[in-house]
């Protein structure tokens, strides 16, 4: 049995050492040596452009927000419950629409106190003044004595007196009273709504925030060492992502308070009205700093695979493939090429 096992073991690792000797192609003819011709790529019908140095300015981006120039946060000015309200966030309102209406209960007793007031003013001025006409004909009649005559004319003059202050008290109660309504300082959107229909209005309590659509602007904190390249009037571009906006414009005004914590300025440029635009977005602003010098190519020369950029270069009449590392795309369709080629090279574009 145990010369059995020993045979078996025997045949099994002369088969394996056949089956490595196969593999190698010991058992194939050998292909005699030499040098393995490649088909020659044809360079015909093909058109190349030279890469080549220009200058062209720097761009420096920095990142922004959306903000509307006209923003009005609408607060409280007299205190009670919110009885009424006309909007919602988002809601498209008028100057001078109504948009939420306050009960102060205080102001309207207020009113009617001040409004009594000015009616029993009333009462003692048309008293005193019929006095003051009777006595006026008896003066010059010489019936009284200078002395009644001057006391009924002061009283007359307190009357009226009174009478002007009561009604400057009614018109201020009224003005108070008319605090009750609040409605739009110009035309805009609802941006926010910081109270429902119910509830406590306190005095100076925000309750609604309104923005004009037309004087959106980008709004973008660029560091100081960029001041010498921005001023009032500078062309800029401006990108929003999420709407897929690109747009040139031109800077409108510079804060010039530095952040004393960031080491920026702030910087503002107008939007164009666009459908969806809204305060709050994120966006870029970009703008030109000192000029230095590229190397450019056509950006339809760099062929993109994943995170690999290649292009085509032709040299001693063979087409090579080369990895380059391209930076930005200039306003001419060309781009800016940092590393993988040289001045003068000749790149394939068909």
């Amino acid at each position: 049995m145990t010369k059995f096992k020993l045979l078996t073991a025997a045949v099994a690792a002369i088969a394996l050492i056949l089956i490595l000797i196969w593999m190698q192609g010991g058992f194939h003819h050998k292909v005699p040596g030499g040098e393995t011709k490649l088909p020659q790529v044809q360079v015909k019908n093909i058109k190349t452009v030279k890469a080549e140095k220009v200058q062209t300015s720097g761009e420096v981006t920095v990142p922004g927000t959306v903000l509307a120039r006209d923003t009005a946060k609408i607060a409280a000015r007299v205190g009670g419950y919110v009885v009424e309200l006309k909007v919602d966030a988002g809601s498209k309102v008028k100057k001078g629409d109504l948009l939420l209406k306050i009960e102060a209960r205080e102001l309207e007793e207020r009113e009617a106190q001040a409004k009594a007031s000015l009616e029993s003013a009333q009462v003692d001025m048309e008293k005193t003044r019929q006095d003051f006409d009777r006595y006026k004909v008896l003066f010059e009649e010489q019936a009284i004595a200078k002395k009644e005559y001057d006391d009924v004319s002061a009283r007359y003059e307190m009357a009226k007196a009174a009478v002007n202050k009561a009604k400057s008290a009614l018109e201020e109660a009224r003005t108070f009273l008319s605090y009750e309504l609040v409605t739009a300082p110009f035309g805009g959107i609802v941006s926010e709504k910081n109270v429902n229909l119910g509830d406590l209005a306190a005095v100076g309590k925000e309750l609604l925030t309104i923005y004009n659509p037309n004087t959106l602007e980008m709004v973008a904190a660029a560091g100081e060492q960029y001041a010498p390249f921005l001023s009032v009037g500078s062309p800029v571009n401006v990108a929003i992502p999420s709407l897929n906006i690109r747009e040139n414009c031109s800077i409108r005004e510079i804060v010039p308070q530095r952040d004393e914590k960031t080491r920026t300025i702030t910087v503002k440029a107008p939007l164009s009205e666009t459908k969806n635009m809204t305060p709050g977005l994120y966006g870029t602003l970009s703008f030109k700093t000192m000029s230095t010098p590229v190397i450019v190519i056509p950006s339809k020369a760099v062929k993109i695979v994943g995170q690999l950029e290649t292009v085509r270069v032709l040299d001693r009449g063979k087409i090579k493939t080369r990895h380059v590392r391209t930076g930005r795309t200039l306003d001419d369709g060309n781009v800016e090429v940092l590393s993988g080629l040289e001045p003068g090279e000749e790149v394939v574009v068909e």
